[in-house]
């Protein structure tokens, strides 16, 4: 049985715990290890000590603020893109050792324990940034985030998962009405920025089969949008392209300083 829990979720961090009953893996480590350590306790009464892995999709501040901590505390394995290690491994060279290192490569699945992990290619403006989807027995998450969009690539990868921790960075009209410099604004509109609202209901849209799904808004955008309005807008979206995805699909939310239920797919 595969569980998870977004420990934190935004761009003040981010963090998906993943286990079984055999592995414990945690996806980027973008809060410091004592904020790791709480979520975790109080999700699902486990310790950062015990992970076996750590996954990393990009080098990012908000995916990789704490990776130095939990590489410290813990004796897990780092599993990364060659792109993404050239910029994180100073952060943890010292606590770190060579063997302690597996390189990630695009759609080359792998194991840890009994979850096969399956990377796949994200357009963002980051060296090598890969995102992963996670099947162990019949159960099967993906955790898309930090894209401009969803190729037809990864559409295939992610086909029929039970779960997606899936972004919904922004609202196109509040951030271009929004503070932001406009070299940031067409950062996050661009092909290698952050999904929006529309876009995230859209290429969700494009994957759903006919089981129930379960779907975790993710990377909300504090500046640029809202929970109430993420929902609703992938829900309206969603029943214009077909009714039935009104009811197929179970949105949840994720947040910023306190992680989501442990979930039992």
């Amino acid at each position: 049985m595969l569980e998870f829990s977004v420990l934190a979720s935004g761009s003040s961090g981010n963090a998906v715990y993943i286990k079984t009953d055999q592995t414990s893996l945690l996806l980027d480590v973008g809060i410091s290890g004592r904020q790791v350590q709480q979520r975790l306790q109080a999700a699902a009464n486990a310790k950062l000590e015990d992970i076996d892995a750590i996954l990393v999709t990009h080098e990012h501040i908000d995916h990789v603020r704490g990776l130095k901590q939990a590489v410290k505390v813990s004796d897990a394995k780092i599993y990364t893109t060659q792109g993404t290690w050239h910029h994180v491994y100073r952060q943890v060279e010292e606590h770190c050792s060579p063997d302690r290192v597996t390189w990630v490569v695009a759609d080359q699945p792998f194991t840890v324990g009994d979850i096969k992990v399956t990377p796949f290619s994200v357009s963002h403006d980051a060296e090598e940034p890969v995102a992963y989807r996670f099947d162990a027995g019949d159960d099967s998450l993906a955790v898309v985030t930090d894209l401009g969009y969803v190729s037809d690539h990864i559409k295939q990868v992610i086909q029929d998962c039970a779960a997606y921790v899936w972004e919904a960075n922004h609202d196109v009209d509040m951030l271009r009405a929004g503070r932001y410099p406009w070299s940031v604004k067409r950062r996050i509109l661009g092909d290698k920025g952050h999904l929006s609202n529309y876009d995230c209901a859209v290429a969700l849209a494009d994957i759903l089969g006919d089981r129930l799904v379960e779907v975790y808004l993710a990377h909300l955008s504090e500046e640029n949008n809202q929970p109430d309005l993420a929902e609703l807008t992938v829900q309206s979206v969603l029943r214009e392209i077909k009714s039935s995805y009104g009811e197929q699909v179970r949105l949840h939310r994720t947040a910023r300083h306190t992680a989501t239920t442990l979930r039992a797919l």
